[in-house]
């Protein structure tokens, strides 16, 4: 369970990219409907946010414990 962090970390970066990669295609294509576009940048910045609070959060503990002297 200590990589459990680790690991979601991963999760929200994969999925961060994988729906910067939709939205690109969303909108490079030729659909006038670009709802699920803007739907997908809003998971990637949603994405972003979560990882650098995990990041940060680990961040926090391992410098707690004196790693980063």
């Amino acid at each position: 369970m200590k990589r459990l962090p680790r690991i979601l970390q991963i999760i929200w970066m994969l999925i961060a990219v994988v729906s910067i990669f939709e939205a690109f295609s969303i909108f490079s294509s030729d659909i006038h409907d670009k709802t699920s576009g803007y739907l997908f940048v809003g998971l990637t910045l949603f994405a972003g946010i979560r990882y650098g609070i995990l990041r940060r959060k680990q961040y926090q503990e391992e410098k707690s414990r004196e790693k980063y002297k």
